[in-house]
């Protein structure tokens, strides 16, 4: 009796529809793969864009106008260029800073020797929205590394004598007082001075860290004076002094381009916020 079997041919046929299956397994699973990574990336940097765009409507919501510098904010343009793995990138790394009113507590407790730990609570506080000055850094960044901090000093009328600072988490100051005599009044660069910081210490930059993975954060901003009667809205980026200077505004417009925490967004995703002072 005989028995049929695979021929050679039938045998070099059949491997090859296998491989060619596998082949396009292999196609489907690594494009599987891919976009799933791409989701995750695109997922990350929409909560980082939630993040910042909720903060900077919450803090100019609150804008102190009776005070000092807030309305006419302290406005800083820095523009730095980079080299990486040698592709030379320029970016714009902007400052501002202003007064805003809400419920603010600072995220560390403090204490002076022999006292008990407490939280600083106050209803006025200065905001700085910058990136951190270029030496913090120990080599030119990636643009995945680069952090965007929202410094909060808040104006309280206790708290411990140890820790207070104009550049820290509180100053023992009331807003009157400021009023009377703010600080470094007399040299606007400093209010909008980029600190030095340990970038990839979230523990120790914990009050000022507000996302990782922003580049070329510039900002623009309407002026008081503009009568808009125009379709093309006149945006102006302060670059007449090389440090900070106050502006009068209607609006800002903030411009930044994000990165997930893996550069798997190599080119990054730009984003634009503007926010309408309630005066305006």
């Amino acid at each position: 009796m005989m028995r049929k079997a695979f021929t050679l041919l039938e045998m070099v046929v059949s491997l090859g529809i296998l491989a060619l299956i596998l082949s396009f397994a292999g196609v489907i699973f690594r494009v599987s793969i891919e976009s799933q990574r791409l989701a995750l990336a695109n997922a990350e940097v929409m909560q980082k864009l939630r993040v910042i765009t909720e903060q900077l409507d919450a803090d100019f919501k609150g804008a102190a106008l009776q005070y000092p510098y807030v309305y006419d904010g302290y406005l800083a343009t820095n523009t730095e260029t980079t080299t990486v793995a040698g592709v030379t990138t320029t970016v714009n790394s902007d400052a501002l800073a202003f007064f805003t009113c809400g419920d603010f507590r600072s995220t560390n407790r403090y204490a002076d020797a022999g006292s008990s730990l407490q939280t600083v609570a106050g209803n006025v506080a200065s905001i700085l929205y910058c990136q951190p000055d270029p030496n913090s850094y120990p080599r030119p960044p990636k643009p995945y590394e680069k952090v965007l901090l929202r410094r909060q000093t808040i104006l309280a009328i206790s708290g411990p004598d140890s820790s207070s600072n104009w550049r820290g988490e509180y100053l023992q100051e009331s807003p009157q007082g400021w009023v009377v005599r703010p600080p470094y009044v007399d040299d606007p660069n400093r209010w909008v001075t980029r600190p030095v910081v340990e970038p990839n210490n979230v523990k120790a930059n914990l009050p000022m860290y507000l996302a990782k993975g922003v580049d070329d954060f510039t900002i623009h901003y309407l002026d008081a004076s503009t009568v808009l009667n125009t379709q093309a809205i006149p945006w102006l980026r302060y670059t007449s002094a090389p440090g900070g200077n106050r502006v009068g505004a209607k609006a800002f417009k903030f411009t930044f381009t994000l990165y997930d925490s893996k550069g798997i967004l190599k080119r990054g995703r730009t984003f634009t916020h503007i926010v309408v002072l309630d005066n305006a």
